[in-house]
């Protein structure tokens, strides 16, 4: 099976490895995986420690990749290859796709025909997806009392269109956020952190950014619909957690 994990930008060259330990800040660490010693030197930022992320997954067996359009890492365990995305077998708001499960999703209604492929890839909310949006524009505003961010990246790629030479064009305004009980969350009207997903597509072509929505503090699970009709029904369903 294949074990992939997906690091944005902003965390992508170091991994959090254990907090609390400030106190030691100025001492000399030494990190073991699997009885092995590695060549690097743990850093402690504020009192949390960190490791290059190259360091670890290498010394684990994995091999790491970095994908400077999408400013993204990609950690692959030994034996497993991107060929391997597993696909969503059923789709519904019933049955929503994991995190990193690729939905094949047709569209079609009067202006567009076309057939996607679409993945959640990560999603983050709370304290670290408000520091990404902060850091995205000076303007953003912080989560209304009771709410956060969820950011998710999000990968799309028109597979055919039927409509020759037409361009797709997907946004945050192409997905919504639906609570686990069942409300559909307003958007969030901020800049995303770049790489936003936010352009047209041709067949054939793919991208992959970031997406945000506000959610309730207490809901842990709401999941994100791409292409529901007027009354809500079909559309693509993805889980967040």
């Amino acid at each position: 099976m294949k074990k992939k994990i997906i690091a944005a930008g902003v965390v992508a060259s170091l991994m959090l490895v254990s907090a609390g330990i400030g106190a030691y800040a100025a001492t000399k660490m030494t990190l073991v995986v699997n009885g092995t010693v590695a060549k690097v030197d743990p850093k402690v930022i504020d009192g949390t420690t960190y490791i290059p992320v190259r360091a670890a997954a290498e010394l684990l067996g994995a091999t790491v990749g970095y994908d400077n359009k999408t400013n993204t890492v990609t950690i692959t365990s030994k034996g497993a290859s991107d060929s391997t995305t597993p696909s969503a077998t059923t789709n519904s708001k019933s049955s929503p796709a994991a995190i990193g499960a690729k939905v094949t999703y047709k569209v079609e209604d009067i202006l567009d025909n076309y057939t996607a492929e679409i993945k959640v890839e990560s999603a983050t909310r709370g304290a670290l997806a408000w520091e990404l949006i902060k850091g995205a524009n000076q303007f953003n505003e912080a989560a209304p009392d009771g709410y956060e961010y969820l950011l998710a990246k999000i990968s799309f790629k028109v597979v055919s269109n039927e409509k020759a030479d037409a361009s797709v064009h997907v946004g945050p305004s192409s997905f919504n956020l639906v609570s686990s009980s069942g409300k559909e969350y307003d958007s969030a009207s901020v800049v995303e952190p770049e790489p936003a997903l936010d352009t047209n597509l041709y067949a054939g072509a793919s991208a992959t950014g970031w997406v945000a929505f506000l959610v309730e503090k207490t809901d842990k699970a709401p999941l994100i619909s791409f292409g529901t009709k007027y009354d809500g029904t079909g559309g693509a369903w993805f889980k967040t957690s």
